[in-house]
């Protein structure tokens, strides 16, 4: 059709937004966004994460970088056991030493565990993120 023209190009302010799971780039989960609503995306990107990951024995981080700024962050915390508790008893009348041990033992084997923990994103929540409606 001659009648009909290309619409004019305009020059737009895009920037490339990455996904972290624990530091770890997500690259499926990267996308582009005007300079404008990327911090909004991200967060909306984050908080959907947020809902879907399962929780872990360690805190997982979730986090959107863009320009090599994080824009958005959330937090899945990680589950805490009582150590505090042996046999269904709580610890408790004796010495306050043991009681500050157990719970230092405990920091860190969960600073181990999530230095060395891999979050594992499912399909279903791929799909639930990349589904941008709602």
């Amino acid at each position: 059709d001659v009648g009909k023209s290309a619409p004019p190009q305009k020059e737009a302010d895009l920037r490339k937004v990455d996904i972290l799971l624990n530091g770890e780039v997500v690259d499926p989960l990267a996308f582009v966004c005007h300079v404008d609503v990327s911090r909004a995306q991200a967060r909306v990107v984050c908080e959907k994460l947020r809902d879907v990951l399962p929780r872990q024995q360690f805190v997982t981080v979730i986090q959107a970088k863009a320009d090599g700024k994080i824009i958005a962050s959330e937090r899945i915390r990680a589950y805490r056991k009582d150590v505090l508790t042996k046999a269904g008893k709580t610890m408790g009348g004796g010495d306050v030493s043991r009681k500050k041990k157990l719970l230092e033992k405990q920091k860190r084997g969960k600073k181990r565990q999530q230095s060395t923990g891999k979050v594992t994103l499912s399909q279903a929540a791929f799909r639930a993120v990349i589904s941008r409606s709602g």
